[in-house]
């Protein structure tokens, strides 16, 4: 974890294929007197749609996806390709809502020997 107190911001690394879980980082900010006013994340998935809803689907977790207005970019269409995508997360409600402000296809995962 890294913590830049100057410009209040923490950066959170998870491991591939790790549960994310914002709550664990309000009550971590909650015990320390502090509070996350915006949560972004890197994340590593596809996109899938069931009906008119679109999901991010990254290892284990499942996000719902915001749709943009309509002066921003279109998300991204459902496919097999796999994306990085950097998104704000709204963790209200379940499944955790996500607004995609950045995302391009990832670089293949490296092969393990």
């Amino acid at each position: 974890m890294i913590v830049d107190q100057q410009a209040n911001i923490v950066f959170v690394t998870y491991n591939p294929n790790t549960h994310f879980e914002p709550a664990v980082l309000r009550n971590a900010a909650k015990e320390a007197d502090a509070a996350f006013l915006v949560i972004q994340i890197v994340a590593r998935g596809r996109i899938v749609e069931e009906g008119a809803k679109h999901f991010l689907v990254a290892g284990e977790d499942r996000f719902l996806l915001i749709e943009p207005p309509a002066s921003a970019e279109p998300l991204p269409a459902a496919s097999d390709t796999v994306l990085l995508a950097i998104a704000s997360v709204d963790d209200s409600a379940d499944p955790i809502k996500l607004k995609i402000v950045q995302s391009k296809p990832a670089a293949p995962e490296p092969v393990s020997q």
